[in-house]
């Protein structure tokens, strides 16, 4: 439905601008009129039983907090809180409005980013990650009861933000059943990669989670994705983008470029030169990413300028730079491997993502492998030089020489078990999304009531109304527009 927004100017009776006031009052609600009867289940079966697993798991989690968590405050610094509101900004603005691109699955991209990172994501990763440090023989933070800093809480939000980054893979084609499946199952994997494979049996220097978080995270929800198999061709269009939707993909980039010097430097705050180099480093990749990125969109564009482009690869410099923002690596090396991080990135989008739909039957709906994925490897990869080159660092765990390769394995490990699990996960939990016949890719109307000011107004179709227009409009001849069984209130005509 295509609707611009004018007013009537003919003159009115006062029946009808009564009728039209009771519209105006009342439309904000007739969808709820459709909500299931007290005796009618709801269309989709596997969604019933989800209220039940969230109350189950929620409930448990709780258990683990009275019994197996006490409080830890005598290394307390007030930065530790500003970094961890500044994670969260990344998380809940950050990256939900910037998978809000999808024009008919605002809601999801921003509802069940709140869902997977306050909910699941952070609380399920305290736990698991001390699981896999006992596992491991760990003497860091793997006894009960668990003591509880802000530090453990800004570990969680990087599980959330590797969860997030998986999440955009396959956003709009997963299920919430299948994302809670996702959640505890990513979370093993990922700290199985980060304390026992990459922090712990190679020693890998990571501080940004260039490695840890945003390979794994792409990689993880690449194969994913190609476990749901390809995308539905019937509602493939509901993916596109409109110029609203791509301004609000914006507001998330330009949060996320503010606050991720903060994620790059957050485990560095209790040694102020090493945090001074994490943020400086990160800011010029990430100023050497925003250039080369609209060098290049518009190089490829020919001319112009590509919102998905500058919405995602402007931040490759923030990626790439993780796995060696504490190194020597000087401000041309920062710059140098920002701007080549968003060349690739840019190459990404204009090229590999097709190759990969085309040739491998893999959606990656957000491109997480072109922001994340590839600008990961290629920051992995130079880890490993700038670790060669730095002659002063005295924190690497391993000498130079042998601390090279093993930023190099860390990199190659990673890939492949994000890879092997992420597979694993979607073969054998995201069974809802292929039995479920009611399930519909990139629709909001499956799991949200929509009001009737949603950006997506065309949705209004879907719903039978038409008992509500004889009621309200059809008696007094009131002016409103109908298509099928949907009524346009007078506010929405035009738009």
């Amino acid at each position: 439905m295509n609707i611009r927004r004018t007013r009537f100017t003919r003159s009115r009776s006062k029946n009808e601008e009564q009728s039209e006031l009771d519209v105006s009052n009342h439309s904000s609600r007739y969808y709820r009129s459709n909500l299931p009867q007290k005796n009618e289940p709801y269309k989709a079966p596997f969604m019933q039983q989800l209220s039940k697993v969230l109350f189950v798991i929620q409930l448990a989690l709780i258990f683990l907090f009275i019994f197996g968590t006490e409080y830890n405050s005598e290394l307390y610094s007030p930065d530790e809180y500003v970094i961890f509101r500044d994670i969260m900004a990344m998380l809940l603005i950050g990256f939900g409005y910037l998978m809000t691109f999808l024009r008919k699955y605002g809601l999801g991209a921003v509802g069940f980013t709140m869902l997977l990172t306050a909910f699941l994501g952070m609380q399920v990763s305290i736990f698991m990650e001390v699981f896999v440090r006992f596992m491991y023989g760990s003497d860091h933070h793997s006894e009960l009861p668990l003591p509880l800093n802000m530090m453990t809480i800004i570990d969680a939000e990087f599980f959330a933000a590797a969860l997030l980054i998986s999440y955009g893979a396959v956003i709009g084609r997963a299920s919430p059943v299948c994302l809670v499946g996702i959640t505890v199952a990513e979370c093993l994997f990922y700290s199985i990669n980060k304390v026992m494979v990459v922090l712990g049996a190679l020693g890998a220097e990571d501080v940004g989670g260039t490695i840890t978080i945003h390979l794994f995270g792409a990689y993880f929800g690449v194969t994913l994705s190609k476990a749901l198999g390809p995308e539905d061709l019937l509602t493939s269009s509901n993916a596109d983008s409109k110029r609203f939707s791509d301004l609000m993909s914006l507001i998330g980039t330009a949060v996320l470029w503010v606050f991720w010097p903060s994620f790059v430097g957050a485990t560095e705050t209790a040694t102020p030169e090493n945090e001074e180099r994490c943020v400086i480093n990160t800011i010029l990749a990430l100023l050497g990413s925003t250039v080369a990125t609209f060098g290049t969109s518009l190089y490829l564009g020919k001319g112009k300028f590509d919102a998905v482009h500058v919405a995602n690869s402007t931040l490759a410099g923030g990626v790439a730079v993780g796995a060696s923002a504490r190194l020597g690596m000087g401000p041309g090396g920062a710059v140098l491997l920002g701007a080549l991080s968003g060349i690739v990135s840019v190459f990404g989008y204009f090229s590999v993502s097709n190759f990969l739909d085309t040739r491998f039957s893999i959606s990656d709906t957000c491109g997480v492998h072109n922001l994340h994925g590839l600008p990961a490897v290629l920051g992995g990869l130079a880890s490993a030089v700038f670790v060669a080159l730095d002659k002063n660092t005295d924190f690497l765990t391993y000498e130079r020489p042998n601390q090279a390769w093993r930023q190099v394995a860390a990199t190659v490990a990673t890939m492949a078990l994000a890879c092997a699990s992420g597979y694993f996960t979607g073969f054998f939990l995201c069974w809802t999304k292929r039995e479920d016949d009611e399930f519909k890719e990139y629709d909001d109307s499956i799991f949200w009531w929509e009001g009737e000011f949603y950006e997506n107004v065309n949705t209004i179709d879907d719903v039978d109304v038409s008992n509500t227009a004889k009621t309200l409009g059809a008696s007094t001849g009131s002016s409103r527009k109908a298509k099928g069984d949907a009524v346009v209130p007078l506010e929405l005509e035009n738009v």
